[in-house]
């Protein structure tokens, strides 16, 4: 009896989709961006060379299911929990037995939201973790909450799966909160810390994890709370000190942060049960870091075309790209 026929797995594929999304999942095509997702993928070397596994919304009406039978690698792109948990609990079931690598596994996306990942990072020395409450929005699941988490205010308020800076409010108290609740929407509370320390500028640095590999993305300063990238170019220009500190810190990277810093950054990459994801931070007075996310949706692009920030546009990609081929082709963490 003939020995059944071996396909060889060579091939990557990027995992894609949305819960808003319907319809039938195709095998081809090159748009791998949806709400909710990364765009980490662009920096492979060869970043149109991947097959298509698209998992919309609907997949558990479709009958025709992607082959996987070429598939050595499969990269998740679906990377907020918050808006998409329909797909990544989809894939999870759709890849059990999958025998290749998975690389940010969907049951560890729907692990990484800010209040299970607040929860995941609280104890680690040298890291501040301000605690964060959920809770639909109603006053006394709100105050259940609050009371439960820890939280204290002044404290930021947020809707769940929102990024790029994008806030409800800073409140400075129960009063506040509770004219902000809308009972059919469910919230964010975070505790906020002035990372200052008397200073009189903000600041918002990005580190990236590639496996065991460390990046350091950027360091701004900002004269507002809500450090974002905008902030660049509406306000470091005026900052030449800072702009050098930048540039020192981007050249040295994770070696160029304060020890306790650099330690802490080491413990969340060993505690996190992702493979690639991205944390922002505050550097405070006395060296600590002051947590504000950790999780996989972050974008690497774009980068600056202004000749000031040259430094943090084509030597970052350059140094970011084999990073993140060597993750791709790896045989594991």
């Amino acid at each position: 009896m003939p020995s059944p026929i071996q396909i060889e797995r060579t091939r990557v594929a990027y995992l894609f989709g949305g819960d808003a999304q319907s319809g039938l999942v195709r095998r081809s095509g090159e748009d791998v961006l949806n709400l909710g997702s990364t765009d980490i993928w662009r920096l492979r070397s060869d970043p149109e060379n991947f097959v298509r596994l698209h998992i919309p919304g609907n997949f558990h009406r479709v009958r025709v299911r992607p082959r996987l039978d070429n598939i050595a690698t499969i990269l998740n792109l679906v990377t907020d929990p918050e808006l998409n948990p329909k797909v990544l609990e989809a894939a999870d079931r759709f890849l059990r037995g999958f025998p290749g690598r998975i690389i940010n596994a969907p049951a560890a996306v729907l692990a990484s939201g800010r209040d299970r990942v607040s929860r995941l990072l609280v104890g680690i020395e040298g890291l501040i973790v301000p605690p964060v409450a959920r809770f639909k929005g109603r006053s006394h699941l709100a105050q259940a909450a609050i009371e439960r988490a820890g939280v204290t205010f002044p404290a930021i308020l947020r809707l769940p799966g929102t990024h790029n800076g994008e806030v409800v409010a800073l409140l400075s108290g129960p009063e506040e909160l509770e004219a902000r609740l809308d009972p059919a929407k469910t919230y964010l509370l975070t505790s906020f810390v002035d990372a200052r320390g008397g200073e009189p500028l903000y600041n918002k640095l990005r580190l990236y994890w590639f496996g065991d590999a460390p990046l350091m993305r950027h360091r701004l300063v900002s004269d507002r709370w809500n450090v974002h990238g905008p902030d660049r170019e509406r306000f470091m220009p005026s900052q030449p000190h800072w702009i050098e500190v930048e540039r020192d810190l981007l050249a040295r990277g994770l070696d160029g942060l304060p020890e306790p810093a650099r330690s802490a950054m080491r413990a969340i990459r060993a505690r996190m049960p992702l493979d690639y994801f991205g944390i922002d931070f505050a550097l405070l007075p006395d060296g600590r870091a002051l947590l504000f996310e950790a999780n996989a949706t972050m974008n690497f692009f774009p980068l600056s075309t202004n000749p000031l920030f040259d430094y943090t546009a084509a030597p970052i990609e350059a140094a970011a790209r084999p990073l993140f081929d060597r993750l791709i082709a790896a045989d594991g963490r």
